[in-house]
């Protein structure tokens, strides 16, 4: 059974939703595991006695999260805490904690239609404006519906790919994320399995070099066990 990974951040409970996402995709062969975080467990109250959130502590529950850079899926309700912290707030704390940009995050409301302009009405100044719809672009958010995002959830998970083999090489990178790297290529010598896979997933050039490399190395190794086993 292939297994596939799911992070939900919502203030209500989302279980039944999330069990019957994982029913319906087992009957597909795939395992959901997943993993939900509530927000109002991050609550504190600042110097002044106002409600605040406690964005390092949430910040270490995701990183704590085994699969956190390997998820294929990251989901967040808009309306979280009033006047306090919403999902886009948690949206920018999970790209800069360096959730793989390319995968999407799923951002949903019960009133989506509103909340794009909501977020860029906060700022007044237009050069700002210009500045968050760029970062919103960036975050590379798909703004759904809360009522029904169980079958946008199904349909996204049953859409990915099997294996890709640059996806399996940089979730080992991540599982082995404390170890460090001094062999084969000299440009990422000393630096630890996280820091490249996080090279890997920006797709720079060096990345595209060392990917090559490895590859290379790879298909030089198995031939070198082919001619021992042939002599």
């Amino acid at each position: 059974m292939i297994q596939k990974h799911l992070i939900l951040i919502d203030e209500q409970p989302q279980a039944t939703t999330l069990e019957k996402i994982k029913n319906i995709l087992k009957k597909d062969g795939i395992e959901l595991i997943y993993k939900e975080i509530n927000p109002v467990s991050y609550q504190k109250r600042d110097a002044s006695g106002n409600l605040d959130f406690d964005t390092e502590n949430f910040k270490k529950a995701i990183i704590e999260i085994e699969y956190f850079k390997t998820s294929g899926l990251i989901l967040c309700d808009y309306n979280l805490i009033a006047e306090v912290v919403n999902g886009y707030d948690v949206i920018k704390i999970i790209r800069e904690l360096n959730y793989n940009n390319s995968k999407k995050i799923f951002l949903y409301s019960a009133k989506i239609e509103g909340v794009i302009s909501d977020i860029l009405t906060k700022e007044t100044d237009f050069e700002k404006q210009k500045e968050s719809l760029a970062k919103l672009i960036d975050y590379n958010i798909e703004f759904i519906k809360r009522d029904g995002y169980d079958q946008e959830v199904i349909k996204h998970i049953k859409k990915e790919p099997e294996f890709d083999f640059e996806t399996e090489l940089i979730r080992w990178f991540h599982k082995r994320n404390h170890d460090t790297f001094n062999y084969l290529f000299p440009k990422y010598e000393g630096k630890s399995f996280g820091a490249i896979a996080i090279e890997l997933e920006s797709k720079n050039p060096i990345s595209v070099e060392f990917k090559k490399e490895l590859i290379e190395q790879i298909i030089s190794y198995l031939s070198n066990l082919n001619d021992l086993q042939n002599a």
